[in-house]
């Protein structure tokens, strides 16, 4: 059965004086829904504020999904620079859930974002590190410790193994459609995390949530986040 699909203006149903009172917010959004099923698919177009770091951005929104009331802990982020309209993809999930799962959820919403931006100037994708993606984890984990052991490697070196990863593969199928493809990665204070700190490192960040780590490899790539230049194809 085909999925039934409801575009709803939330501005419809907002009154003059709420309207009035969001405006005093100073980060203030607005907001459409898109409703498949039991999912509700919601934008919010982030009003900027000119005198701090939005000044850099000409619009900037938000998607994120609600289910039964909760909202579920994966945000895609969508920003359009002034200087050149070129456009970054962040992805924001305090606790771990699998990449694929994450692709999945930007492929979905990826039709709002047409109509928000123009997908042709996208430029780059950031990420958190690979704990927070279980099979990312493992996969990135394995293949590096096939060529190099566990030993810490070059910002250059790391750069070339991840344009032939597992990793690279996945975000071509996303790119490929769009004309674009991974030029370059980047991970900020790049180095190996051993398991024994897993733990330790939700902890810190104050996401800790009965995380299994059972299933995670003994040691994974880290830093801070993963960044990816695009470019077309």
């Amino acid at each position: 059965m085909r999925k039934r699909v409801i575009i709803l203006s939330i501005f419809a149903i907002i009154t003059s004086s709420c309207r009035q009172s969001s405006e005093k917010k100073q980060a203030a959004m607005t907001s459409d829904t898109l409703v498949t099923q039991d999912t509700i698919l919601v934008k919010q177009r982030k009003v900027l504020n000119e005198s701090s770091w939005d000044n850099i951005y000409s619009k900037s929104y938000s998607y994120y999904w609600l289910v039964v009331k909760d909202t579920l802990d994966f945000i895609v982020k969508v920003t359009e620079y002034k200087s050149d309209s070129t456009l970054n993809i962040n992805f924001h999930n305090s606790v771990p859930i699998l990449f694929s799962v994450a692709l999945k959820r930007l492929n979905e919403c990826l039709p709002l974002i047409k109509e928000d931006f123009d997908v042709s100037k996208f430029r780059s994708i950031y990420f958190n590190e690979p704990i927070y993606y279980l099979d990312l984890a493992k996969k990135l984990s394995s293949e590096y410790e096939q060529e190099f052991g566990q030993k810490n490697i070059s910002y250059e070196k790391l750069n070339q193994f991840l344009l032939k990863s597992s990793l690279n593969l996945q975000l071509e199928s996303f790119l490929n459609p769009l004309n674009k493809k991974v030029k370059r990665y980047g991970i900020e204070k790049f180095h190996l995390m051993e398991k024994k700190h897993y733990e330790m490192h939700f902890y810190y960040n104050a996401h800790m949530s009965n995380i299994d780590f059972t299933e995670y490899p003994e040691f994974t790539i880290h830093g801070g986040g993963v960044e990816v230049q695009l470019e077309n194809k």
